[in-house]
């Protein structure tokens, strides 16, 4: 009795799941509608902060692309912690093959937290010549309109922050497959569901458009520089305030060449410890946006409970993993132009159910790796230092 009723329970969830995947999916193509893009003239002073580490696949695309802007007043501040980083080498290339541009490259961070991209952005951020600051990861690759058509939300007076829709790219190992897949899926459905069900913004921090002087009113970077996450708390600290936070639909592509499989898992677990520390029922939402875990459960499910496969039920199966395939497929064509490639399509499947694992990770998990240091996330994703064994075993032998 016990195992039918999970059957039953299975063989309900997994529709409802794929209805509200779906449902998601269409959210994206309203906050993409060519109707919502604002094209208006409010293009304030801008200075972007380009905070580097490596010399990544692409970063002189990546870099040249905020080059050649068409926006008439803004400068480009670029900054590694290490002087000897190779990415300022690259910089510097930039620098020196757009002159017409006010390019900066500098090195070194300020001491506020545990936080190393906080640290870097408030030391870049200190020598900005503009009120209005634009963070930009290194992986981010834009088109020329992108600053007016981002700083045009800005003409709405309430308006505070602005982030965009992003997009994955250039994915050319099993890794930046994997993640460009999720980016123009489930990264670009869920961002757009919360802006149109719930009104709220999923700040994400490849792209942050807001005046210096209304962060510095909910804390600054000093007042994230001990979370994980301070893009989403950024942005909740201003909707806290009273302040809207602004999706814009201009699209900003992230380049993922070179990423192995291992780092897709080690970022998507690390996400995933950050998410369910910032919001556990956002978390457990997450469980009703991949149906295709739910399916495979209630076909095992009815498997065990019938002592065989029933054809009718992996037929419907089949059918609803095809419509989700199909569903993630017209939304990367939204987002990116094109269908992915078959062979990519084949992976949806994959991709979810190592999502669906790694999230089960994430609910438990508490530790994380980042950049040699090991951390425990708590409430809000603040990080706590942990004492390497090394150091550990030093005390204990002195």
């Amino acid at each position: 009795m016990g195992l039918e009723a999970l059957c039953y329970g299975l063989l309900l969830l997994a529709p409802i799941s794929l209805a509200l995947t779906l449902v998601a999916n269409f959210t994206a193509f309203l906050v993409l509608a060519p109707g919502r893009k604002r094209r208006g003239g409010h293009a304030p002073s801008i200075t972007v902060l380009k905070p580097v580490k490596g010399n990544e696949d692409g970063l002189y695309e990546n870099l040249a692309s905020l080059a050649r802007q068409d926006y008439p007043d803004y400068e480009i501040r670029i900054g590694a912690e290490d002087a000897v980083d190779p990415a300022l080498e690259v910089a510097r290339r930039v620098q020196a093959d757009h002159p017409h541009v006010r390019i900066h490259v500098q090195c070194g961070s300020r001491r506020l937290g545990l936080n190393p991209k906080v640290n870097l952005l408030a030391a870049l951020s200190e020598k900005a010549k503009h009120d209005h600051v634009l963070i930009s990861d290194s992986n981010v690759r834009v088109g020329p309109h992108y600053l007016r058509e981002t700083a045009a939300e800005l003409a709405d007076p309430e308006v505070a922050l602005v982030t965009n829709v992003l997009v994955g790219r250039d994915g050319d190992r099993l890794g930046g497959v994997l993640e460009c897949l999720h980016l123009n899926s489930f990264v670009a459905a869920g961002a757009s569901l919360a802006r149109v069900a719930a009104g709220r913004a999923c700040v994400i921090g490849k792209s942050m458009l807001f005046r210096k002087r209304d962060l510095d009113a909910v804390g600054g970077f000093a007042g994230v520089s001990n979370v994980l996450a301070e893009d989403y708390v950024i942005g909740r600290r201003f909707e806290l305030a009273g302040r809207k936070v602004a999706l814009s639909p201009h699209l900003v592509p992230t380049i993922n060449r070179g990423w192995t499989l291992e780092r897709f898992v080690n970022r998507h677990v690390r996400w995933a410890q950050m998410r369910r520390r910032l919001s556990l029922p956002a978390y457990l939402g997450e469980l009703l946006l991949n149906p295709i875990p739910w399916m495979v459960l209630a076909l095992c499910s009815a498997w065990a409970a019938a002592g065989r496969l029933e054809f009718r039920l992996a037929a419907a199966m089949l059918a609803g993993t095809v419509v989700k395939c199909t569903a993630d497929a017209l939304l990367c064509r939204k987002l990116t132009g094109k269908l992915p490639a078959l062979g990519h399509l084949l992976l949806v499947p994959v991709k979810d159910l190592l999502l669906a694992a790694i999230w089960v990770v994430g609910a438990f998990r508490r530790t994380v790796d980042w950049r040699g240091n090991l951390f425990t996330i708590e409430r809000g994703s603040r990080l706590v230092p942990q004492e390497s064994p090394f150091a550990t075993a030093l005390e204990e032998v002195v």
